[in-house]
Order: C-alpha cells, then structure tokens, then sequence
C-alpha cells in the first residue's frame, strides 16, 4: 500500500517584488513540484543563487505563494495564517539563516532550547527542560552547555543547537536552509551524519538545500536539481 506524502508541493508560482526580502534572489517560481514522504531525506541541490532558500522558505510557508498549492498530510497550507499557521510551525520547523545572528545573544542554550516550547505551552517548566537537555542530548550537545550563554558558541556549535531547538516540538518535517554551507568540511559532514541518525530515529522527513552535490547523495535518499527557480527532471 502507497503512503500518502508528507508535503506536497503543486506547481508553485513566485514572482519576487521589491518589497520582498532582499536577501534572497530575485528569481522566478514557475510550476514548481515536489513531495516529500514520511520519514524520506529530500535534498535540493543548485548552484548559489538559484533559488534553493526561496523554495525551502515558501515551502515552509514562511514566504506566501502567488500560486499553486502546498499541502502537509493533505491538510491545505497554501494560505495558513492566525492558529492555522502556529499549529503548523508544530509539525513543521524551519532552520536556516546565518547561526551567529539567528539566536538571540543573551540567552543560555537551556533558555534558547525551552522556548519554542514555553511559546507553545508544551509541558510544565520541568518537562521542557527535560525535552530541552533531551534534544541537546540527540545533537551532540554536553549537558554542560545548557548553562552557556549562545554568544560564547563557535559557529559550529550554534548550528547544532538551532537544530536541537527545531527538534523540541516534537515537528514531522524539518525544512533545512544552508546547513553545510556556513561549515567548514570537517564540521558539516558529522553534523549532517547526527542529523540524518536522528531523523532516521525519529521518523523525521528533511528537505534540506545545498549546493554539495556529493554531501546530497551521500545523506540524503532523492536529490533534486534546481536551476533558474525550476527543478531540473
């Protein structure tokens, strides 16, 4: 029996406006298509700038569509927003931007960790900082840096602690912009290889962008090539 798809992309449109983010490239959605299964590793792999962060954030319904459909567990997302769209960011969590600007400075890695569930009312105060040392736990982190403060964090521990932070609501998808990119090689090969230990674990589908197409094949069990804004068939 044929298992229905997680995500379900249906001929996306995306046409950039000056408005928009402008660090993102002004590239062209054009009947994009894609899914993504239950538990499945999906890697979009292009040259820089073609439009792997913009896929991934309109995906992730972080970026409204101009048209087409995108459907997680054949619930409509396309136009998500209030409570839909927070119950959504429960099921699927979206990691990307650079590691040294995205966590707030100030906070400890335990804090950083225990506050998407304090903002989604997951658990009593005690509960989330078991969920939070758990989550470290799955990506490397020493129980010792729970009390660290995220602004004494190299880059590359930052990057394991904003996964282990997507990975506290318990999410089905984890949508993953430049994972690699801001690594050197020594660091992102074992980061990708915890990560994919623990989705496989989990259960957990990944779509992950990257412009390695080595490090894709290797982790990752469809890759699909992006060029100009249109997956390569």
């Amino acid at each position: 029996m044929s298992v229905a798809p997680l995500l379900r992309v249906e001929n996306l449109r995306y046409t950039p406006r000056p408005a928009d983010d402008p660090f993102l490239p002004a590239l062209k959605i054009e009947g994009l298509s894609l899914t993504i299964d239950p538990g499945e590793s999906v890697a979009l792999v292009g040259p820089p700038d073609s439009g792997q962060g913009l896929v991934l954030r309109l995906a992730a319904r972080l970026l409204a569509p101009h048209g087409g459909r995108i459907y997680l567990e054949d619930q409509d997302i396309t136009r998500a927003w209030g409570g839909q769209l927070k119950a959504l960011r429960r099921a699927l969590q979206f990691v990307g931007g650079d590691p040294l600007r995205a966590l707030l400075p100030g906070m400890t890695v335990g804090e950083t960790l225990q506050e998407p569930l304090m903002i989604h009312r997951r658990g009593s105060a005690a509960d989330q900082k078991v969920r939070a040392a758990a989550c470290a736990q799955q990506l490397g982190l020493s129980r010792f840096l729970l009390e660290r403060r995220i602004e004494t964090l190299s880059l590359t521990m930052r990057q394991r602690v904003m996964l282990a932070r997507a990975l506290t609501l318990r999410p089905r998808l984890l949508i993953v912009d430049e994972l690699a990119e801001r690594l050197e090689p020594a660091a992102a090969f074992p980061l990708l290889e915890n990560l994919a230990r623990v989705c496989r674990a989990e259960n957990l589908a990944w779509l992950w962008a990257t412009t390695d197409s080595a490090l894709a094949h290797q982790f990752a069990d469809r890759v699909l090539v992006l060029e100009g804004g249109r997956i390569r068939v």
